[in-house]
């Protein structure tokens, strides 16, 4: 049980830091699909602070990609993990970043 606890977690970061170096490459597709399986992963081995920051770094992919409500969706389930986990600096961060996609998403 703990090698398939501590696998899923290595799978997670992998796939998430994968995610990373794809969305620097301009690979937003192959990007998306490495954040949304590691979230996957993150997820199934309970670890809520990956998944909050898989969330913010799908968001952004996202908005790259230019589904803006897909990453405002992200954003939001980002917030309410910080708000759960009393991260502070992590909720100001992600409501700065929810105000920006929310006002690309209005066109203002």
């Amino acid at each position: 049980m703990l090698d398939e606890l501590m696998d899923g977690h290595i799978a997670a970061q992998t796939l998430a830091d994968l995610g990373g170096v794809h969305a620097r490459t301009g690979c937003l597709r192959d990007a998306i699909s490495c954040y949304e399986r590691s979230l996957a992963c993150m997820r199934e081995v309970g670890n809520r602070h990956g998944e909050a920051r898989t969330l913010a770094s799908l968001a952004g992919v996202y908005l790259r990609h230019g589904r803006r409500e897909d990453a405002i969706d992200c954003y939001e389930s980002c917030l309410a993990i910080l708000r759960e986990q009393r991260d502070h600096h992590g909720e100001t961060r992600t409501l700065g970043d929810l105000q920006a996609a929310m006002r690309e998403f209005d066109g203002a």
